[in-house]
């Protein structure tokens, strides 16, 4: 709930801006701290009916398990309450602070709480507010009872050495000061709640955008006819001969439809790399230099190749959705062929975007000879595009891929899981995994993402129509 309610909720200031909503606002007596309360306690209350869903949903699965047919509610409702709520609260006021900066609202702020959320999660036994409350009364009340227990415990999926031996736990012991711990948290979400009407800079500029196009509109007319501003008459037969003078569309040459892709993939190439600021082609080529310089293995082992394929993130992301959210989808529309040529382009554009970036690993693994992880290589740098697609295409949203590819290269380059693992970074001899069929099931999975983007673009283009 903590990582994907912070994305669901994120989008709440930037919907007013998109929808013509903040000018409205802005032109109103509602102050910028009350605005930002609304929005923060709204997010809390989407979060909250899910939760409570959950709760639900948890007594429904204790009957369907049937390990205990009675339910007590206090045990199994007090750490929603006490922990899943407060923390949500905090990701509810942070969604909103970040749409506050517009440095933090599109990839890099989901960036940066994604490495929040993971610095949250590993440092867990230090932080007393998170799993900490669960896990630290879980390892006292077995060390109290097993003086051979060590102390050590895991979270996720685990594998164990021997069998294992069960211990009942009686829950959690909701003490006075354990609670004040705990509700200090909506305490901690006021003050973000504040420090973001402080940072709001409220819709102003889009006020004033409204304004000036509403100006521009105006003075459209007598700038087209040379007429002056201020004229309120109209000489009829003057426009009259004007229009009459005019071409009719009958009367205009026809139009040359050009089937080639070489233009088409060089526009889709400019837009997708038209937010690419100088300093981020400075950091791909050092990395790209990196990864040429250095044998493979370290690459590797030193999270040089894994970041040369995250550094894209931001460009990947409009893969597939940059039509919907600029809103011309429907010019795209009107283009012969457009289904297989336009997605064809945008893939093509991603795939060459993956391939300049990590040009330096491809180099060096041709060098070194290396042909699994060269397999390796060219898979991930199908898989990738393919993925940005078809989340672009399915969810018309770009943080559906930010979220699922950070967690998914969190889960596989970075941590080594082997079935995520779509680079090739564990060693190949201790993988236990034959490299070619995994990329073999890799490329599968791209091939299965493009029929997935090309039936849901052709659904919605029938739609449409």
């Amino acid at each position: 709930m903590a990582l994907f309610g912070f994305y669901l909720v994120k989008n709440s200031i930037e919907r007013d801006r998109k929808t013509g909503v903040g000018p409205i606002i802005a032109s109103t007596s509602v102050k910028k701290l009350h605005y930002v309360m609304g929005k923060s306690f709204s997010n809390f209350a989407v979060l909250s009916i899910i939760v409570v869903v959950v709760m639900g949903m948890a007594i429904i699965m204790q009957w369907i398990r049937g390990e205990v047919m009675q339910v007590q509610l206090w045990p199994l409702l007090s750490p929603f309450l006490f922990l899943t709520l407060p923390i949500l609260s905090v990701v509810s006021a942070l969604a909103v602070l970040f749409e506050t900066r517009r440095a933090l609202q599109g990839v890099l702020g989901n960036v940066i709480y994604f490495i929040l959320f993971l610095i949250f999660c590993t440092g867990s036994s230090y932080i007393a507010f998170g799993t900490n409350v669960i896990t630290s009364d879980m390892v006292n009340e077995l060390a109290s009872t097993k003086p051979y227990f060590s102390g050590s415990y895991g979270i996720g999926v685990l594998i164990p050495e021997q069998p294992i031996e069960l211990f009942v736990w009686q829950g959690v012991e909701w003490t006075g000061s354990l609670l004040l711990q705990q509700l200090s948290l909506f305490l901690f979400a006021c003050l973000l709640v504040l420090a973001a009407a402080l940072l709001f800079p409220g819709f102003q500029e889009a006020l004033e955008g409204k304004k000036r196009e509403k100006k521009s509109a105006e003075t459209l007319p007598s700038a087209e006819t040379g007429e002056d501003p201020g004229r309120t008459e109209v000489d009829v037969e003057e426009m009259q001969e004007r229009t009459a003078s005019r071409s009719r569309v009958a009367d205009l040459p026809p139009v040359t439809v050009r089937m080639t892709f070489r233009p088409l993939l060089l526009a889709e190439w400019r837009l997708m790399m038209k937010s690419a600021s100088f300093g981020w082609y400075i950091v791909a080529g050092i990395l790209a230099v990196l990864c040429l310089a250095m044998p493979s293995t370290v690459s590797s082992q030193w999270m040089i190749w894994p970041a040369t394929w995250i550094w894209p993130l931001m460009l990947w992301s409009g893969i597939g959705n940059r039509e919907t959210r600029f809103q011309t989808q429907f010019l795209v529309a009107s283009s012969p062929h457009f289904l297989i040529r336009q997605l064809s382009a945008v893939w093509v554009a991603g795939i060459l975007l993956t391939c300049a970036t990590g040009s330096g690993m491809l180099l060096r693994l041709i060098l070194e000879g290396d042909m699994e992880r060269l397999a390796y290589w060219i898979s991930a740098a199908i898989l990738i595009p393919s993925l940005a697609l078809a989340s672009g295409v399915l969810t018309k949203t770009n943080r559906t891929f930010e979220v699922f590819y950070m967690i998914i290269w969190y889960l596989g380059p970075l941590n080594k899981m082997p079935v995520f693992d779509f680079m090739g970074t564990r060693s190949i001899e201790g993988m236990g995994l034959n490299a070619w069929a995994m990329c073999s099931i890799y490329i599968v999975i791209s091939i299965a993402f493009l029929f997935l983007a090309y039936v849901s673009r052709s659904r919605q283009a029938r739609s449409s129509w």
